[in-house]
């Protein structure tokens, strides 16, 4: 088993080239088995920034902009009805 501390791995600010590889990796691969990810992709990443990376910045379904009147209403009514707990509004259908 290879030491992890004696590999050399890279962070910071991901560039252009890796998020293309990562994109492609995940087209052919699919999501899952993270751990296979950075090796399989070519990345000096972590399995962990790759994970990060995919689902929060590059994952095609993630919707970017300003959400619609009734988005709004209902993170109102939410935010009545829970008060400043930790609403996942996500986990709620519209």
């Amino acid at each position: 088993m290879k030491n992890v501390s004696a590999l050399k791995l890279r962070k910071g600010a991901w560039s252009s080239d890796e998020d293309a590889l990562l994109r492609e990796c995940i087209h052919l691969y699919g999501e899952g088995k993270w751990h296979l990810v950075p090796q399989r992709a070519g990345l000096d990443r972590c399995r962990k920034s790759c994970r990060l990376r995919w689902l929060n910045y590059l994952r095609p379904t993630i919707r970017r902009g300003d959400s619609s009147a009734d988005e709004v209403d209902l993170m109102m009514r939410l935010h009545r009805l829970l008060g400043n707990r930790q609403a996942h509004p996500a986990n709620y259908e519209l």
